[in-house]
């Protein structure tokens, strides 16, 4: 009983401890945070939650008690937190608009803003969207009010998106964007800090157009590693989608996708990886009505030996048996069904998936 109690007692004492290294929020009205501040010559650091709100759970229990963001936060501001639903969290929330949690703010002792935060993040990402309040020059309130002024440059744009991303401010943000990119040259779009517009948009967007047209510049500036990984990421969308025909893409719009991206990667003269390059020979089979290529396409692609990553292509590959016989010659339904047996073993642990590969396989029984 005796080493019990000690036991429970040393928890304490170091979750007791650890909560002193943590940030230190005070027990004070707003009203109070801001005049300790001015007195002390801080800022106060405002977290709004919500009693339900996970992500503020999760700031709360696992970043603001530790050292580093005690070191950090302590040293600088008054810290304070109210729930927006409860006593004075109530009036905060209509008066500075809070509508998503959590939200966090740093105030200027005289109860203006100037920065804001919006959504949860691991510590050092945190401590930098805060480092970005503490810069005059990337603190949200200079930003708007420069903005306000049309006096921005490109520079101080793209400061200005990321500072409202972080705010949470999407509508704002998408509109910092739009005038950005219509700033930028064609040299100026090339530079890594910029690469975020591109990578993120489709298969046949101007954007990614735009990587095709400069893959070479794109591979020195952002890296090879990071500009394959996109293109392999479109092409294997874009594939999925033609030999799956979604979209009602008939053999004519099949047969101008191949084309088009059989000059894109003579273009950029890339070598895709296998399990891309195994997908253009399966449409290239399906065209053609080959159906031993076709096969072979479907051995390699549904190996776990050969491609790891088959399970991402299991429906797709198997889509392209719509193209088998479809000529009516003699096919090899033996090794066809031995594919059967080898992808339904793959599943069988799962009834309803094995009944899905069957239902490829049933125009050869």
């Amino acid at each position: 009983m005796k080493n019990t109690v000690l036991l429970f007692v040393v928890m304490l004492l170091c979750i007791t401890a650890n909560a002193q290294e943590g940030v230190k929020f005070e027990e004070l009205t707003f009203k109070e945070a801001l005049a300790k501040a001015k007195a002390e010559n801080k800022l106060v650091f405002m977290d709004c939650y919500t009693s339900w709100c996970g992500p503020c759970k999760k700031m709360l229990n696992t970043v603001f008690v530790k050292k580093e963001a005690g070191d950090f936060f302590n040293s600088r501001f008054v810290n304070v937190k109210y729930d927006m639903e409860k006593g004075e969290g109530i009036e905060l929330a209509k008066q500075f608009n809070i509508k998503s949690f959590p939200t966090f703010f740093i105030f200027r002792p005289d109860g203006t803003i100037q920065h804001k935060i919006g959504g949860a993040g691991p510590l050092n990402s945190f401590l930098g969207w805060v480092e970005r309040g503490l810069n005059e020059e990337t603190s949200l309130d200079y930003l708007d009010k420069l903005y306000e002024k049309g006096s921005m440059n490109k520079k101080q744009l793209l400061d200005y998106y990321w500072t409202l991303v972080y705010a949470c401010e999407n509508e704002k943000s998408n509109t910092i964007l739009g005038e950005l990119k219509g700033k930028l040259d064609t040299k100026e779009r090339l530079q890594p800090e910029y690469w975020f517009m591109l990578k993120e948009r489709p298969y046949g967007s101007e954007e990614c157009n735009f990587v095709v047209a400069n893959y070479s510049k794109l591979k020195e500036s952002v890296g090879k590693e990071t500009v394959n990984k996109y293109l392999e990421s479109r092409y294997h969308g874009i594939l999925d989608k033609v030999i799956q025909r979604e979209g009602k893409n008939d053999e004519k719009t099949m047969k101008e996708f191949l084309g088009r991206i059989t000059k894109e990667w003579a273009s950029m003269k890339w070598e895709p990886e296998k399990r891309l390059q195994n997908k253009m020979k399966l449409l290239q089979a399906c065209l053609a009505k080959d159906s031993e290529s076709i096969y072979a396409c479907l051995d390699f692609g549904l190996n776990k030996q050969e491609n790891p990553k088959w399970n991402f292509d299991v429906w797709v590959l198997l889509s392209a048996l719509d193209f088998v016989n479809a000529n009516g010659e003699k096919v090899d339904v033996q090794k066809l069904f031995a594919l059967e047996e080898r992808v339904s073993g793959y599943f069988s642990s799962s009834a309803n998936t094995r009944k899905r590969v069957q239902a490829y396989f049933e125009k050869f029984r």
